[in-house]
């Protein structure tokens, strides 16, 4: 008999729009369909990305939303004896379902990730979670997280060994980058060829703390007698309507553009000259991959991962979390020395050239989800 597909059922919170999603999505589109076959279950609602997924690609919306199901663990149990998967793979805290359900069901390998954490867990853990987390760690078949610093801060909140969890770091498509124009997408939102566009694109929430941009970006602007400058935020989210009132209370409404959430990330992010981002917490930060793959310097807080990908005077600066005085005088630096910026941008390309490829990570999604199956497969293939 043949070789077989490997079903894999993806549990999360949402295909709403993230980094977590944005990765899922590329997994499922970049592993070879003639060896894997991807359902997803979504536990509180299905997501605005579910519309990228390729056809075929059937998602299970279990309807959570807000409220406590303490039955969930129960209700995915059931899926699963329905889909039959040889994998399960759960992502963040929402996942947790997913991995009880498997000790119910006890059929299906597991894989649990970890892609980063959000407030009020930026920090520690709480009791209850740490206990939870270090028992799906220890049922799983296998368990990562997207970076270093992410599979320490876990480790060391649960107890759980450090060696017993690998590192598999998000990856982008760099070709994506190669021809982006950005020239229509500045005629487009008002901004002039001459402008300073310094760039952000996140999800606007409490955790990416957009406003200590905003911040940074108005004393920046008025501390140039001449401002060519413009700030443009792409995204969606709850924080749009505090950054719609901080442009209008600073007299900055030309200045600062909302652009919202787009499909044409690549063309935006050229129309940059440089990408900030003043988050809180991040685990490996895919906007920042995705602005070193388009020549971007990039200026961002010292936190999760970052510190991973932006070194420090060679692909871009570290600030401090909220530090709004700070990252204008990096921003500052940047638009007084456009060579400096340049020579940034052109080292960060070329880092995620080298190690954060998507055809890496690919690569290393395949290895893991072989390795967790080989068994079952060779059996198969001597049946």
């Amino acid at each position: 008999m043949g070789e077989r597909k490997v079903k894999i059922l993806h549990v999360l919170d949402s295909l709403g729009v993230g980094g977590t999603e944005r990765m899922l999505v590329e997994v499922i589109k970049g592993l070879d369909e003639k060896r894997f076959e991807h359902a997803i279950c979504c536990i509180t609602r299905l997501g605005e990305l579910a519309g990228r997924l390729p056809e075929g690609v059937k998602c299970y919306d279990m309807g959570k939303g807000a409220r406590r199901d303490f039955l969930m663990p129960v209700k995915l149990a059931q899926l699963m004896h329905r889909l039959r998967p040889d994998i399960v793979h759960t992502r963040n805290w929402a996942g947790i379902d997913g991995a009880l359900a498997c000790l119910l069901e006890r059929s299906p390998r597991l894989v649990h990730s970890e892609h980063g954490r959000d407030l009020p867990y930026i920090h520690f853990e709480p009791a209850r979670r740490k206990m939870i987390r270090r028992l799906v760690y220890h049922l799983a078949d296998a368990v990562f997280s997207v970076s270093g610093e992410l599979r320490d801060y876990y480790c060391r909140e649960t107890g759980f060994a450090p060696e017993r969890m690998r590192v598999i770091p998000n990856g982008v498509d760099v070709r994506r980058f190669n021809a982006a124009d950005g020239h229509g997408a500045r005629q487009e939102l008002g901004i002039e060829v001459d402008d300073f566009v310094i760039g952000v694109v996140a999800r606007l929430s409490a955790t990416k703390d957009l406003l200590t941009l905003a911040r940074a970006f108005a004393r920046l602007y008025r501390a140039q007698r001449e401002p060519r400058l413009k700030l443009l935020i792409v995204g969606d989210g709850e924080a749009r309507a505090e950054l719609e009132n901080f442009a209008v209370e600073q007299g900055l409404t030309c200045a600062i553009i909302l652009a919202g959430a787009r499909e044409d990330v690549p063309r935006l992010l050229r129309a940059m000259d440089v990408f900030a981002l003043p988050s809180l917490s991040e685990g490996m930060p895919g906007a920042i991959l995705e602005a070193m793959a388009a020549s971007l310097p990039v200026v961002a807080t010292k936190v999760g991962a970052t510190p991973e990908l932006v070194t420090d005077g060679e692909t871009g600066f570290l600030v401090a979390p909220r530090a709004d005085e700070e990252m204008a005088e990096r921003l500052s630096l940047l638009l007084a020395d456009r060579e400096l910026a340049r020579k940034l941008g052109a080292a960060g390309r070329q880092l995620v050239q080298r190690d954060y490829s998507l055809e890496v990570m690919l690569q290393r999604y395949e290895e893991l989800y072989l390795s967790s199956v080989s068994h079952e497969l060779q059996q198969f293939s001597l049946a």
